[in-house]
């Protein structure tokens, strides 16, 4: 290495290490700085309008990550953002990203917006740390911020990030696989699979698995409907529908079920890798279990700002109870 570019790495280290990155009290008010890449070695410095200078101070944790923690007596400060909703004098941390304070838990590995990173329906006491990102809350399996209620819970064992089992179930992230065998399922990237009958994608048996055909050509009445296979009505719904209220919303493959004599024993919602919503029921009778699926499709031709009703299809696969 040359005198040259021996002098210039020492000044590149010495201009890194120079460079603050915190929270600084000054004249009564309180700032964040940061290195801002897009300034080159220019400190940034940003006024946190909301924080209150006398009762400020920063935070430091246990923890492997690599925020700036700080509170008042009003509000948490992760990064120099104010975090509503947490009680900044109970705040601690619980392990793999967990923290809670004394109402709720909530998770800071991996997140779409700070502010919304709070593990519902959990009793933060409960949680017992799995592995990274899994956890567990009485009957609730918790991956990141999301959870799901399992019936056997003491049986998951993580298989990665993005994969569990249970002797009953297979899990991605927050949803269970339902009717997918357990003894012959691979995992094939983060978010497929398949077993030796279907496959998956994002949490749900995959599209072109389903057999598309009308509705008006089905009758519940004449067909064996715990051996039809796996089914997309595509004509349904004539119209394009806007998304309800969950307590609004209705199924008609669902409704057709109770008829005829079937139990809805599971509900859930979410979004899907084609449309802004997907709708689940869960439905059985004495020798069949129904999986129904309300699908919101996106129309790509139009400008996603703009559309505000969907087109609509039902799909259903069934199959015999297990005994």
């Amino acid at each position: 290495m040359t005198i040259g570019r021996l002098i210039i790495l020492v000044l590149g280290i010495s201009i890194l290490t120079s460079c603050r990155h915190g929270y600084k009290v000054e004249d009564g008010k309180v700032y964040y700085e940061y290195w801002h890449e897009g300034l080159g070695f220019e400190q940034g410095k940003r006024l946190i309008e909301v924080a209150d200078a006398k009762s400020f101070k920063p935070l430091s944790f246990d923890c492997d990550c690599s925020f700036e923690f700080g509170k008042d007596k009003n509000y948490l400060f992760i990064n120099g953002e104010p975090i509503k909703n947490i009680d900044p004098n109970t705040f601690t941390f619980i392990g793999n990203y967990i923290f809670r304070d004394k109402n709720s838990a909530y998770f800071f590995g991996f997140y779409n917006n700070l502010n919304d990173c709070d593990i519902k329906g959990v009793d933060p006491d409960k949680i017992t740390l799995i592995k990274y990102p899994w956890a567990k809350a009485d009957n609730f399996l918790i991956h990141g911020s999301d959870t799901i209620r399992l019936d056997d819970i003491n049986e998951f064992i993580p298989i990665d990030d993005n994969w569990g089992r249970t002797k009953k179930y297979i899990i991605n992230k927050d949803k269970i696989l339902y009717g997918a065998d357990v003894e012959t399922f691979k995992i094939t990237s983060s978010f497929e699979g398949k077993d030796k009958n279907y496959n998956y994608e994002f949490g749900f048996i995959a599209r072109d698995d389903f057999k598309k055909t009308k509705y008006k050509n089905f009758s519940f009445q004449k067909e064996d409907i715990c051996n039809s296979g796996l089914l997309e009505f595509t004509d349904i719904y004539d119209n394009e529908e806007p998304i309800h209220d969950y307590q609004h919303e209705k199924s008609v493959l669902t409704e057709n079920l109770k008829i005829n004599g079937f139990t809805l024993n599971a509900f859930r919602h979410g979004n899907w890798s084609s449309g802004p919503r997907i709708v689940s029921y869960i439905l059985t009778d004495n020798h069949c279990d129904c999986y129904v699926d309300k699908l919101y499709h996106y129309d790509y031709s139009k400008p996603s700002e703009t559309e505000k009703n969907y087109r609509v299809t039902e799909r259903i696969h069934c199959r015999p109870t297990a005994l």
